[in-house]
């Protein structure tokens, strides 16, 4: 028998595999709506030329193809756990050497990588056990390396803030 947590997880996908086309061309592409702070937290993250950059449930690839223009010929990885959402960040990225989009769980994920920055835009609210996600996080992330993350504050207005 499925946990409750495993049952949301596969519900969240079937609806983001659903919804990711209409999200990418009504929200993201035009970055409105949410994506209207994105630049905010892409300054607050200070990515620079060479950085290895992890964007978690990076979603249709709005803040992953905005990573890109800052780190030159460094490592950009986008994960999510919607296909859909891969698939339509895919092609709006292009294909680049130094972009990897990955299908994982940002719970279970494993990296023999670690990363100067990891960014998570909206999205930590959706994983069931976000303590792990951001257990993950640390353990990805380079000694004095940042987590740069937007989250619904009080009220849902956006506010940014970086963990160091």
């Amino acid at each position: 028998m499925k946990s409750k947590a495993t049952k949301y997880k596969q519900r969240t996908i079937n609806v983001w595999n659903e919804v990711a086309p209409f999200y990418h061309n009504r929200w993201a592409k035009n970055e409105i709506g949410p994506f209207s702070v994105t630049n905010d937290l892409i300054k607050s993250a200070r990515i620079r030329s060479g950085y290895t950059v992890l964007d978690l449930a990076c979603g249709t690839g709005l803040v992953t193809k905005k990573i890109l223009t800052k780190v030159g010929k460094g490592q950009v990885y986008g994960v999510d756990s919607s296909k859909s959402a891969l698939d339509i960040a895919r092609k709006w990225v292009g294909k680049k050497q130094n972009m990897h989009f990955i299908l994982g769980d940002a719970e279970t994920i494993q990296f023999d990588t670690k990363f100067d920055i990891i960014t998570c835009q909206y999205a930590l609210f959706f994983f069931p056990n976000a303590q792990k996600v951001l257990k993950n996080m640390k353990k990805f992330l380079k000694k004095n390396g940042i987590v740069a993350m937007s989250v619904h504050g009080k009220f849902n207005v956006p506010y940014f803030d970086s963990i160091l």
